[in-house]
């Protein structure tokens, strides 16, 4: 399956929103040579148990984060952040806030969340891998 950016339940939504947490934190972690589990990835159980009142203390953690990729990782650090923006609007009425423990489908928008944001960065890899390749040749092709 693909990511259904329209698919607007409750535990999709959610599971969306805990791979973007995850996302941003490893990103940190990865490039301060830290190897260890995320907030969100600590935090899943209890977050599929109690969502609302996990995820403010998944969102709260990640501002050390923000804080240290804003830097290095701008433009990757905006379109995450303009990301989370755009799955907690999509929230309908109290779903938000609502009590009640995430379904099996919060699984699916968090993993298919999680593969597009591992699809994109493989893309912007090569095309950063392509664009290094341009500069070190001239027009020729040949090596400078």
């Amino acid at each position: 399956m693909s990511l259904e950016e329209d698919r607007i339940t409750r535990d999709y939504l959610f599971g969306r929103l805990l791979a973007v947490a995850e996302k941003i934190e490893g990103q940190a972690l990865y490039l301060q040579g830290e190897k260890r589990e995320t907030t969100a990835e600590r935090l899943m159980q209890r977050f599929a148990d109690h969502p609302a009142g996990t995820w403010r203390s998944i969102e709260l953690a990640l501002r050390p984060y923000m804080a240290r990729l804003q830097t290095s990782r701008g433009g990757a650090l905006h379109n995450w952040r303009t990301l989370l923006d755009e799955i907690t609007a999509k929230f309908k009425g109290d779903e938000f806030t609502r009590s009640g423990r995430l379904d099996p489908e919060f699984l699916l928008g968090y993993h298919c969340q999680r593969a597009t944001l591992n699809h994109r960065r493989a893309a912007d890899t090569a095309n950063e891998a392509e664009d290094t390749f341009d500069e070190t040749t001239d027009q020729s092709g040949d090596n400078q």
